[in-house]
């Protein structure tokens, strides 16, 4: 089932929609505004519906930037961060914004999630419904080369929503998109949000890429053996987090096929009985346990689990290629499950 709002124009700032899709076990609130999540509410193990994405109070809250740290949103056009703020492409150096130091970060100061998307498509469905957003990239954008047409669609059935995002491009670019949804399956208590530091996560994950200070990998994938990013099994996030030197900022290698859609994460609350599951064709997926949440937030209190390209590919090819040229579409799958009780084995 679909519902659809304007939220109307506020001086400089545009409208933009909200789509809520509902089913019978959940319903979810998604926003022209950066194609974001924008509140997600699933029953806990009495029953209980109860929401479990960080959001503001009010959709059009959304547009102030200092409260919004890329809430639910599409991140691009390139996910996570490029060194340097430039990158070789076909024999010459893309000069980008920075905005993350002397780095970029999801795509620059204004990323595909400060942008208003178009609705394409709204449609119900037997136990759900879709939506489709649309947006153009200039050439230019932020430094980033080429006209691109990019698409992130939201489809709700049953107890899962798959999130797919494509994109085309008119000359050769870089292209790496990513759901950088706020997870806290405790729910919203009268006080608000609390710390997820009873969640127990497992992630599909054998390696880990090793990162300096500023977040930029320092070389490839290492195995996570021994180390506190082993949370192959089920594993308390608190402990978890004190051991990796106070929250994680990582990205890890999934295990399996780049390409096929297979386990990414299991994530859990046991003081409510919910749990989620993550899978994608994505070759990483960067956890963030909220460290530099500020007001109205406070530090630890979500996960993230955003499925994507290893960060600063365009510098280190030897993480593959994310390179998008013209003829080429550009697509990823990425699968959030949602119930109660025992989650399914991975």
């Amino acid at each position: 089932m679909i519902a659809r709002r304007t939220v109307p124009a506020d001086g400089a700032e545009p409208a933009f929609e909200l789509v809520q899709l509902g089913s019978a076990g959940m319903t979810v609130v998604v926003s022209g505004l950066g194609a974001a999540i924008f509140s997600v509410e699933v029953p806990d193990a009495a029953g209980r519906p109860g929401e479990v994405h960080l959001h503001l109070p009010e959709a059009a809250d959304h547009r102030t930037r200092a409260r919004n740290p890329h809430l639910g949103a599409t991140v691009g056009r390139y996910a996570n961060r490029i060194a340097g703020a430039s990158f070789p492409l076909d024999g010459r150096t893309v000069a980008l914004v920075a905005n993350d130091g002397p780095n970029t970060l999801h795509g620059g100061p204004d990323g595909f999630d400060r942008r208003v998307w178009d609705v394409r498509d709204a449609d119900d469905g037997v136990d759900g419904g879709a939506v489709t957003f649309e947006l153009e990239s200039p050439d230019g954008d932020q430094g980033f080369p080429g006209r691109i047409r990019a698409s992130a669609t939201y489809e709700l059935s049953g107890d899962e929503v798959t999130v797919t995002y494509t994109a085309t491009a008119d000359e050769p670019t870089v292209v790496n998109l990513a759901n950088h949804g706020y997870w806290n399956l405790d729910g919203l208590g009268p006080d608000g949000w609390g710390p997820v530091h009873r969640h127990e996560l497992a992630l599909s994950c054998s390696t880990v890429l090793p990162v300096d200070p500023a977040g930029i990998p320092t070389g490839g994938p290492e195995p996570v053996d021994g180390t506190p990013f082993d949370l192959r099994r089920p594993t308390p996030l608190g402990p978890a987090m004190a051991a990796a030197g106070g929250g994680f900022d990582h990205c890890f290698g999934v295990d399996g096929a780049t390409g096929e859609v297979r386990p990414v994460a299991t994530l859990r609350s046991p003081a409510t009985g919910r749990w989620m599951t993550v899978h994608s064709d994505r070759v990483g997926v960067q956890l963030y346990t909220g460290n530099g949440l500020g007001e109205p937030f406070a530090p630890h209190t979500a996960v993230c689990l955003e499925t994507q390209s290893f960060p600063d590919t365009p510098n280190g090819p030897s993480a593959g290629s994310v390179r998008l040229a013209p003829g080429q579409r550009y697509e990823s799958v990425t699968v959030l499950r949602f119930g109660v009780g025992d989650p399914p084995p991975s």
